[in-house]
């Protein structure tokens, strides 16, 4: 389900740059490829303790190197398949690539962040709390604001 999810959410990035062939196409094929990688082992937790520093394992490492190849090559056989891209290849190589480092950047820093996360002090976990649900509200009145104030969105 979680990769059904995965799949969709690319593919709707994907449709207003690529159409809706290409989308459709891309979000069946990683649903598909991250099903096999989950049934091979490789999963979000993988490797994944809390840490006081980044740290990045080799088998993390790896799952970065193969969603990097894997979304490269799901590009280029959509573009094979739907031929809707203009520059195949460059389109292919930056999403790929992108979707490599996001994943190296992520693996890194969120052990960190959630150590820091575990070892808050309960006030200031409140206090972040509390400036997070103003912001909500803030954002939710926003709407409103816009109208109230006749500011003209184009």
């Amino acid at each position: 389900m979680f990769s059904a999810i995965r799949g969709l959410g690319f593919g709707a990035g994907l449709y207003g740059i690529v159409g809706l062939p290409f989308a459709f196409t891309f979000g069946l094929l990683i649903t598909a490829g991250q099903i096999v990688a989950y049934s091979r082992g490789m999963r979000p937790s993988l490797d994944y303790a809390t840490s006081r520093r980044p740290r990045l394992t080799r088998r993390q490492l790896w799952g970065v190197i193969a969603r990097t190849v894997g979304y490269t090559a799901t590009a280029l056989v959509c573009s094979a398949l739907v031929r809707h891209v203009d520059h195949a290849w460059s389109f292919a190589v930056r999403g790929g690539l992108v979707t490599g480092l996001v994943t190296a950047v992520g693996t890194t820093v969120n052990p960190y962040i959630e150590y820091y996360a575990d070892n808050l002090p309960e006030r200031r976990l409140g206090v972040f709390g509390i400036w997070l649900l103003l912001c909500g509200f803030a954002l939710q009145s926003f709407q409103y604001w816009i109208a109230i104030l006749d500011i003209p969105v184009t």
